[in-house]
């Protein structure tokens, strides 16, 4: 069982079960269907004694679930599809609902996270980038808590039309940071390009184990900037 799907409990032989909806076609960020919901209650029921929690970072998570326990209910959620290990990286978005369902959105948040799900949807590549938060809020109101993503991308309307804002450096914690606009914001189309240009400055200039957040930190936003804007212009 893959163990980006478990978190450690201070109690002996308990653990929690963390659940991250991504299958093969990508949905939104935080979405589950009735179906699936029905049959994780079902399995919340039997195996962690009928809790189950939502966190801020939109995953599901079974709480006190017998480490004996653990292997048969990724099994069943396998084959449910909500089991892509995926915790803590640049898939795992935090997302608001954006303009498909929010009036006070500037922009749509739901298709810039899916198609960063389609262009990153490799799981050996996920892990060699690492650890990475990226959140997407679609108005200043960031209820996706785009400030605090490793990448943040904000909605942004500029005379009516959709653009997006992106901010690099942020993170939460005990070492909290407000991530820094790297420029002008983009439109729609070119979120996934420029994501890839993020990422690849970040594996050009990263240390052994360095981190996205910690690279950026030490680095700068100048080289992910000029390489971010040197390819727009092109």
């Amino acid at each position: 069982m893959p163990q980006r799907l478990i978190k450690d409990r201070a109690v002996v032989d308990d653990r929690w079960a963390l659940l991250r909806d991504v299958p093969a076609e990508p949905i939104p960020p935080g979405d589950v269907t009735s179906d699936q919901m029905d049959a994780v209650a079902d399995l919340a029921d039997h195996y962690s004694f009928g809790e189950l929690r939502v966190s801020h970072e939109q995953n599901l998570i079974f709480a006190d679930v017998r480490q004996a326990d653990l292997f048969a209910l990724w099994t069943e959620l396998k084959a449910l599809g909500v089991a892509t290990p995926n915790i803590g990286l640049l898939t795992n978005i935090v997302c608001c609902p954006g303009g498909d369902f929010c009036s006070l959105a500037n922009a749509k948040s739901i298709p810039i996270a899916e198609a960063i799900q389609r262009r990153f949807d490799d799981l050996d590549y996920l892990h060699d980038i690492g650890e990475l938060d990226l959140n997407i809020s679609g108005c200043m109101n960031a209820c996706g808590h785009h400030h605090v993503g490793n990448i943040g991308i904000l909605g942004v309307d500029k005379n009516g039309a959709e653009w997006y804002q992106v901010s690099i450096g942020g993170s939460q914690g005990n070492d909290a940071s407000l991530g820094k606009v790297i420029g002008p914001s983009f439109a729609a189309h070119q979120m996934p390009d420029v994501v890839s240009r993020l990422i690849d400055t970040y594996i050009d200039n990263r240390h052994e184990d360095e981190r996205f957040v910690d690279t950026v930190h030490r680095a700068g936003i100048e080289p992910f900037k000029e390489r971010v804007y040197a390819a727009a212009a092109h």
